[in-house]
C-alpha cells in the first residue's frame, strides 16, 4: 500500500512540468483569462487537459517522476514562459482590435462612452463590441481547439524539462500585428470619415452661419455607424487574418522551431 501511495505521488510530481506550461496558457490567452474565468477554473482547465494528455506521457515505472527530467525552479520558470509567450501572441491580437477600436471611436466621437474590462482596462463601447467579435469569429472558426491541440502536441515535439528559452526578441518583433492590425481594422472608416470632415468643414467655410459643430457631429456619428455596418464582413476577414498570423507564429515555435 505504502509503495502504491509512493508511485502515486511520482506520477503527481512528474505531471508538475506540462501542469505548469497549460496553466501558464490558460492564464495569459484570450477567452480563457476573462474575469468570468477565475484562477481555480484555469487550473481546473490545465489539470483536467493534463490528465487527458497522461496516456500519452512517456512512462518509466522505474523512475515515474524523471519522465521529464526532475522538475527544479528553472524548469519551472522555462515552462511558464513558453505558455505565457504563446498566450500573450493572442492577446496581441485582441489589443489590435481594442486600439482598433478606440481610433474608431475617438474619429466618430463617441470615445466618451466607456465601459469598465477587467482584462484591458477601461475601453470605448465599440472597442468592447470589436473585442467581443474578435472572440465570436475566434470560437466559432475553432481556434481554441486548434490551439490547444498545438499546445497539447507540444509535449511531444517540445517535451518539458528542456530549458528551452522563449525567444523574446521574435515575440516583441511579433507585437507589431498589434499597429498593423489596428491599421487595417480602422483605416478604411478613418480614411471616409476624414474625407467626411474635411467636406463639413468646406461647407463650414462657405456658409459661416452653419454650426459645424452640431452638424459635423452628427454627419461622422451616421456615416461612421453606416460604414460599420457595411464593412462588418471585411473586418471579420480581418479579424480571421489576424487570428491565423498569431497562429502561425505559434505553431513553430510549440514545435521546437525558431
Amino acid at each position: 500500500m505504502l509503495e502504491l501511495g509512493v508511485l502515486t505521488l511520482d506520477w503527481l510530481e512528474s505531471m508538475i512540468l506540462p501542469l505548469t506550461r497549460l496553466t501558464a496558457f490558460f492564464a495569459a490567452a484570450p477567452i480563457f483569462s476573462q474575469s468570468a474565468g477565475t484562477t481555480r477554473i484555469r487550473v481546473l482547465y490545465a489539470a483536467t487537459l493534463c490528465f487527458l494528455m497522461a496516456p500519452m506521457f512517456p512512462s518509466s515505472l522505474s523512475e515515474p517522476a524523471q519522465v521529464f527530467g526532475k522538475p527544479d525552479l528553472l524548469s519551472l520558470m522555462g515552462e511558464a514562459l513558453i505558455g505565457v509567450s504563446m498566450g500573450l501572441a493572442l492577446q496581441f491580437v485582441v489589443a489590435a482590435v481594442v486600439t482598433a477600436g478606440e481610433q474608431i471611436s475617438m474619429t466618430v466621437g463617441i470615445s466618451f462612452a466607456q465601459s469598465f474590462d477587467p482584462s484591458v482596462g477601461s475601453t470605448p463601447i465599440l472597442s468592447q463590441f470589436l473585442n467581443l467579435l474578435a472572440l465570436l469569429v475566434f470560437l466559432t472558426a475553432g481556434g481554441h481547439t486548434i490551439v490547444i491541440s498545438m499546445m497539447v502536441e507540444s509535449i511531444r515535439t517540445l517535451p518539458p524539462g528542456q530549458v528551452s528559452l522563449t525567444d523574446v526578441e521574435s515575440l516583441i518583433g511579433f507585437s507589431r500585428i498589434i499597429f498593423k492590425g489596428a491599421a487595417l481594422l480602422a483605416a478604411p472608416l478613418l480614411l471616409t470619415l476624414l474625407a467626411v470632415n474635411l467636406g463639413v468643414g468646406a461647407l463650414s467655410r462657405a456658409t459661416p452661419s452653419l454650426n459645424v459643430f452640431a452638424v459635423g457631429f452628427a454627419v461622422s456619428l451616421l456615416v461612421g455607424f453606416g460604414l460599420l455596418f457595411v464593412l462588418m464582413p471585411a473586418i471579420t476577414e480581418q479579424m480571421v487574418g489576424l487570428w491565423q498570423e498569431a497562429g502561425s507564429y505559434i505553431r513553430p515555435r510549440l514545435q521546437g522551431g525558431a
